[in-house]
């Protein structure tokens, strides 16, 4: 039986199984029709020997077809071809001596192998060729994936199929690779999503899997081990050959080529992987692992962040049997519901909450394994609910007693559609949901083809293979009895509650003694346990009933005709339907670009309308801008929440210079959204419960935006982040000032600044998809009438910031005082942009292109100065269209001096990037041109890759819609003399060249002694 797909799936699977046990899929993403593009020696795979680098090179790369002489006209395009190997096995296999030993094996295996021992080998490879690696640990599984142009395929796989058949794992690797352990680690530690992930987990039995600490750190994986005579080299060799086994493995590759050719190309490589014939790991005997005594309390969880969260998480039995009822997926969209009739919206109402979630994600394998499916509710509260956290838990119960007074109902009368109270029952939102999911996957589109071989990988461990993508998708066997048992196990008495303050975070600063507040060893965590009083609990568990609750109402929005326009009507490019004749009253006040596009067999359109004003321009009127935003997108999911579950979506977002409106999905219901966002953005305001905003609502949306920029600043990557565009955007606001301009804001300030903006806006939408030219002038006509505005606004042009010609430095602390990371930035605008000539952007990411690899090679590896390296080349479209570079390091301030950093970030770019450039071989300028010519030609994945790239044309002030194709032109008349004379007088050039070095450091290891 073949794969069960979508719709418009065109992709071919083959299973199939080696000799050695390994579990394959084999993915073709030919078309119907087309032939494989012919290449001569790149797929041929080295048989002997390690070789020589050069000659290796030239032997793959020879090609009949010669991507710098095609022309664009005669170019096919081309896709991506990607590689995941999963392994069964994960942090939950550590031994307890040496905690974190999967993760750290994960490094350590693509440090080379056998056959191509040379560090960074593979990386080097794969990166020249305009592709991605990488890998990740979770609970059960390792994985490990990439992605290249498909003309280097052959020879990528055969390295990357070594490092199952035989890793070096060199022992020289060890440390440097522990440190690239221990920093992300520091990264995790900083961050309050797995801080919370962990305290959990802290909670379960004794030696119980679900316990362990997972990411490994310097004192698990060297210090304690060390302690006792445990030799940890040893054990992550041993860790090896146990479990990186064939059978235990599952492969799955995409390219486009036949299946036959994969079939062999796979044999011919994989075959060689092991067979030791290991036991699979087996943790069913750890079911139920949390211990009575973690439950009716309330743990007090310091956060890092502005962190206001009340949780529920409760342990049910492993739901990866019941896949196919998918009881995680269709409870938590019920008991996540935010229209009318749902929790949320009764806490927002009751101004206790601004946010809710529930369920749990099925593909994160921590929370969703053999021992236990975690189900949760997350609310995210506002002012007033974080002094009323008991109050907004009796409301959750109060709504789960609702919830399993239906559920026993529907037991009982399983075919009723109406409860005695009038309402709906949950047994006919069975039918609904499952419509639902159908039809959204049967137009889902095929996935990119590095994340169709990570979900197919990940999924044959678990599922058969010709279901991979429908488990936990779809309801292919809906089970009444499985959702009731689900909901009667959500109760007060077996939940484990947490609450996460900022207040704690003092509290437990002040509590020197620890009497109160403990601390969690592998994180740090600062945290409080308090019995929930017998009365409390009383109340939980027979709560006030709340008449407000209902389970959701029948869904307007659910897609009925899903019929296309005709293909041969297909825009090429988007036209602005405002310039044809009759339009001219319309002109003045914008642009209406319009794509009708059918080519990719989806009814799917997505709309975009940016309101824009030169108004916006003060902090204090930004942030009205951003509590605007925030204001109505609160109040229209509890309006339309219900077109989100019907596979519509949509997103009101300040941006720099007004307000942007989007949605998207099933075109045929997507002008009913439309029409109600508009309706809601032009409604009265009023200081009433009625409208928009009122004096409670006002204050919880302050709140909650001073938490958010708090949170930002918090990070200092984000911070980092945060500075740099205020440095290079002159619509940026120190986040100082626009912190004071919001704590100022009142509501008359709000009352008094939307009519005036609206009073003076310039639209610019793009409608593309399954829309024709009729619909899309709906579209706009119909915002213009809302909005009704006096006159049209008049853009202008944003400043260039200029620099002096130096090395300017710019130091901050971190916000967050006792965070030991760092973040630094070597920015460097580029001279001469922006230009008409596209020559300077393609030269300038064809440069960064060329010393990404080097980059990470000498700064991660090497040097090991921090997890999260990299080099990237930006453009910004949308303002100033001025381009550069950007080098960044985050690193620990408990490892490195920002100083030392600073100072290795200046040697790779004034010392090793000039020999880089100038010594660089023909040849390998080839490669990089090559592979940049064939990144221009790459097909588009999805209708949503093609429609964000033409809008992002359209939001620029100059739209260039064949930027690709130019920049193809310009690479295939490109010489290794144009590239060095670029890079001489640029970047290397620092009698014009300005840098910008931006750095955020740890306050916790501050000196005043410190000199940039």
């Amino acid at each position: 039986m073949g794969v069960i797909k979508s719709d418009v799936d065109f992709k071919n699977y083959r299973f199939t199984q080696l000799k050695n046990g390994l579990r394959v899929m084999l993915i073709s993403s030919l078309k119907p029709g087309e032939e494989p593009e012919l290449i001569s020696d790149d797929s041929a795979v080295e048989s002997e020997g390690e070789g020589d680098e050069e000659s290796e090179d030239g032997e793959f790369e020879k090609s009949d077809v010669n991507c710098g002489s095609c022309t664009h006209e005669e170019s096919p395009k081309l896709r991506k071809a990607a590689a995941a190997l999963c392994v069964n096995v994960g942090s939950f296999s550590d031994p307890l001596e040496a905690q974190g030993l999967a993760h750290f094996l994960e490094h350590m295996v693509f440090m080379g192998s056998e056959k191509y021992p040379r560090e960074n080998d593979f990386d080097d490879y794969v990166c020249q060729r305009d592709g991605f690696t990488n890998a990740f640990t979770d609970g059960e599984f390792t994985i490990f994936y990439f992605d290249i142009q498909r003309r280097h395929f052959g020879p990528a796989l055969d390295k990357f199929a070594n490092f199952f058949v035989s890793p070096l794992l060199s022992e020289d690797c060890v440390n440097r690779e522990l440190e690239a352990v221990h920093s992300e680690y520091e990264l995790a530690k900083a961050n309050d999503h797995w801080r919370l992930e962990h305290f959990v987990s802290s909670l379960a039995k004794d030696g119980t899997p679900y316990r362990k600490f997972g990411f490994g750190n310097r004192i698990s994986l060297k210090d304690n081990p060390t302690s006792i005579g445990t030799n940890v080299y040893e054990m992550l060799r041993q860790f090896q050959l146990r479990y990186y086994t064939s059978q235990l493995m599952t492969l799955a590759i995409e390219s486009k080529d036949t299946l036959d050719y994969l079939e062999n190309l796979v044999i011919d490589i994989f075959s060689h992987i092991p067979n030791r014939f290991a036991e699979k790991p087996n943790f069913k005997q750890f079911s139920d692992p949390f211990p009575a005594s973690a439950f009716n309390k309330l743990y007090k969880v310091c956060p890092i962040k502005e962190m206001v969260t009340l949780n529920f998480i409760w342990s049910l039995p492993s739901m990866l049997p019941f896949y196919k009822a998918a009881p995680l997926k269709f409870l938590g969209a019920v008991v996540g519901y935010e229209g009318k009739g749902s929790l949320l919206a009764f806490l927002r109402e009751q101004n206790l909450a601004v946010e809710l979630c529930a369920g749990t994600v099925t593909t994160d394998n921590t929370r969703h394994n053999q021992m236990t499916s975690l189900f949760s509710i997350s609310v995210e509260l506002s002012e007033l609910g974080r002094e009323l956290p008991f109050t907004v838990a009796s409301h959750v119960f109060s709504y789960l007693q609702m919830l399993r007074a239906a559920a026993d109902f529907s037991l009982e009368n399983p075919d009723a559609s109406t409860s005695p109270s009038g309402g709906r029952t949950l047994s006919s939102l069975v039918p609904e949901y499952q419509k639902l999911c159908a039809a959204k996957f049967r137009f889902q589109e095929p996935l990119d083809p590095c994340d169709t071989v990570q979900v197919v990988a990940m999924s044959m461990q678990t599922f058969p293979s010709d279901e991979v993508y429908v488990a936990d998708s779809l309801l292919l066997e809906p089970d009444l009895k499985l959702y009731v048992d689900i909901i009667r196990r959500l109760t007060p008495e077996t939940a484990i509650v947490t609450l996460t303050l900022p207040e704690f975070t003092s509290q437990a600063a002040a509590d020197t003694t620890s009497s109160t507040y403990l601390t969690e060893p592998w994180f740090d965590i600062r945290y409080a346990v308090e019995d929930i009083p017998p009365d409390q609990m009383q109340i939980w568990k027979n709560p006030p009933l709340v008449p407000e609750f209902h389970l959701p109402e029948v869904n307007r929005f659910i897609p009925t005709n899903f019929d296309l326009l005709p293909r041969e009507e297909d825009d090429e490019v988007p036209v602005d339907l405002n310039l044809e004749p009759g339009r001219e009253n319309a002109r003045a006040f914008g642009q209406l670009w319009h794509q009708q596009r059918t080519k990719f067999n989806v009814p799917i359109a997505h709309v975009t309308v940016r309101l824009c004003s030169n108004i916006p321009k003060s902090a204090k009127q930004k942030a009205i801008l951003h509590l605007w935003a925030c204001a109505l997108d609160q109040r229209l999911q509890t309006l339309v929440y219900s077109a989100s579950e019907a596979g519509l979506l949509f997103s009101v977002s300040a941006v720099s210079n007004g307000l942007e409106i989007q949605v998207s999905g099933f075109n045929e219901k997507l002008f009913l959204l439309y029409q109600e966002i508009f309706d809601l953005l032009c409604a009265p305001l009023t200081n009433s419960d009625a409208g928009l905003l009122n004096d409670r609502k006002f204050s919880t949306y302050k709140d909650r935006l001073r938490q958010k920029t708090c949170n930002k600043i918090l990070n200092p990557y984000k911070f980092n982040c945060h500075i740099r565009k205020y440095l290079t955007d002159a619509t940026e606001h120190l986040v100082v000032d626009y912190m004071k301009a919001l704590e100022a804001l009142s509501l008359d300030d709000f009352v008094q600044f939307v009519p005036q903006m609206l009073s003076q806006i310039y639209l610019k939408a793009f409608v593309y998809g399954n829309l024709s030219k009729t619909e899309a002038l709906s579209f706009f006509d119909y915002a213009l009438s809302s909005l009704k505005p006096p006159k049209a606004a008049v853009l202008t042009s944003l400043p260039i910031p200029e620099f002096p010609v130096c090395v300017n430095r710019l130091r901050v602390m971190n916000f967050n005082k006792v965070d030991v990371n760092t973040c630094l930035s070597l920015v460097t605008p580029l001279q001469g942009t922006p230009s008409d000539d596209l020559k300077l952007e393609v030269m300038n990411e064809l440069f960064v292109s060329c010393l990404k690899e080097p980059a990470f090679a000498y700064l991660r590896t090497s040097e090991t100065l921090g997890y999260s390296v990299g080099l990237y080349s930006w453009l910004l479209l949308s303002t100033t269209r001025q381009c550069g570079a950007t080098l960044t390091v985050c690193s620990q301030a408990n490892k490195f001096d920002s100083s030392l950093v600073a100072g290795r970030m200046y040697a790779f770019w004034y010392r090793i990037i000039p020999q880089i450039i100038f010594r660089l071989k023909p040849e390998a300028f080839q490669t990089a041109v090559d592979s940049m010519i064939a990144s221009n030609r790459l097909e588009d994945a999805t209708m949503e890759v093609e429609m964000r790239r033409n809008r992002a044309e359209i939001l620029s002030s100059v739209p260039i819609f064949d930027r690709r194709q130019r920049a193809i032109s310009i690479l295939q008349n490109l010489t290794l003399k144009d590239f060095q004379d670029f890079y001489r007088s640029t970047y290397f050039n620092n009698d014009r060249q300005p840098v910008l070095m931006l750095q955020v450091r740890s306050s916790k290891f501050f000196s005043n002694q410190y000199i940039l």
